[in-house]
């Protein structure tokens, strides 16, 4: 007997309808979670405080409530860490900033930071140098780790964790009572911890990673605005404790085979010079009609060598940037790297201005510095 279709049992489907229209639901829901993601992405924005969101629409305060004047005037804005700069070839010829003629010779002890930070080491190097033959002493505040030895406040130390815990104020007094000087040294474009907590300011390889040298070092891009106005403050707040003179380290471009990606957009082609002097002169000027002089620490490679094009150390430039020249050599070489400076030196007196950094005294310099 034929049967039909109607006849046939079928079991109720109590759940097909509302499950499918859950999974229609949720595959709109990750559908349009992809879409925001990567929609908002142009709407990202990274600064020194990490990373935040910006939409056209949220502004702050009623739009209504402003008045013509108010409104007509720009907005203010936080400047991003990655940001577009058109960098002009600077003219460095007419650059005179002085500094030194007021300096005197200088005969200092070098202080590592890890005698810096520890007050017992400190005051021996202290009552040391005021017993020796020395017109001072030279404190190393930071070096190639990133880590400072005092406790600073500035904006990025605070955002990525590089404040110490000292404060040299007492120090540089006590130094200037016994009638010594007081020079920090900091260390500029090698800074591990800030290429590690702050990625886009490092100077890059064309891959994207932050760029470290055969010895493992971090280098941070001598382009970068963040980074200038970061060393500015910090010698800002050295100059606030009373040091006499502010001498740069690994104020340098490394020189490598492979090609570097920056941080900023450059419609030139990268030049170690422009980009290492021209930081160099904007430190230089944070401190112009101030009585702290800065100097600079130069590299062997830069001034024997003759790769002053590629590390961007060119000694001429430097001498009228900066007070002084400090020089890693040895008491044998130090005669002769002094000649080699001075040749290009703009003004005042070699003997002053130049100044041997060796393990020993050297033979016939009135300046040097010991380490």
């Amino acid at each position: 007997m034929p049967y039909r279709p109607r006849d046939i049992y079928r079991g109720r489907r109590k759940f097909r309808v509302p499950l499918t229209i859950f999974l229609f639901v949720l595959a709109g829901l990750l559908i349009g979670a992809v879409a925001l993601f990567y929609g908002l992405q142009q709407y990202l924005v990274y600064d020194q405080t990490g990373v935040r969101l910006e939409l056209p629409f949220m502004q702050s305060g009623d739009a209504e409530q402003v008045s013509d004047a108010a409104s007509a005037e720009p907005s203010p804005t936080l400047e991003p860490v990655i940001v577009q700069v058109i960098y002009e070839e600077p003219d460095f010829s007419e650059v005179d900033l002085g500094g030194w003629e007021s300096l005197s010779e200088s005969r200092t002890r070098f202080v590592p930071i890890a005698d810096a930070v520890d007050e017992t080491k400190l005051a021996s190097a202290v009552a040391a140098a005021a017993s020796g033959d020395f017109t001072g002493i030279v404190l190393q505040l930071k070096d190639e780790s990133g880590q400072l030895a005092w406790a600073s406040t500035c904006e990025l130390a605070a955002a990525y964790g590089t404040s110490g815990t000292m404060d040299y104020t007492e120090t540089v007094a006590a130094l200037h009572e016994k009638g010594l000087t007081a020079a920090a040294q900091i260390s500029c474009c090698a800074d591990a911890l800030m290429a590690r907590r702050n990625w886009p300011v490092t100077l890059q390889t064309l891959g994207g990673g932050a760029y470290q040298d055969e010895d493992g070092v971090y280098w941070l891009d001598p382009y970068n605005r963040s980074i200038r106005g970061y060393l500015i403050d910090l010698m800002g707040e050295l100059t606030a404790m009373g040091f006499d003179e502010i001498i740069l380290a690994d104020l340098y471009h490394p020189v490598s085979e492979e090609a570097f990606s920056y941080s900023v957009t450059l419609q030139t082609e990268p030049d170690p010079v422009v980009a290492v002097c021209q930081m160099g002169q904007r430190l230089a000027e944070s401190l112009s009609g101030t009585e702290t002089a800065v100097s600079v620490r130069i590299d062997t490679d830069s001034l024997r060598d003759g790769l002053g094009a590629q590390t961007g150390q060119d000694i001429d430039i430097f001498w009228r940037l900066f007070a002084r020249l400090y020089c890693p050599t040895s008491p044998e070489a130090a005669a002769s790297d002094l000649e080699l400076c001075a040749d290009t030196m703009n003004g005042g007196a070699a003997a002053t201005r130049f100044v041997a950094v060796c393990e020993l005294v050297p033979e016939g310099m009135s300046s040097y510095m010991i380490e």
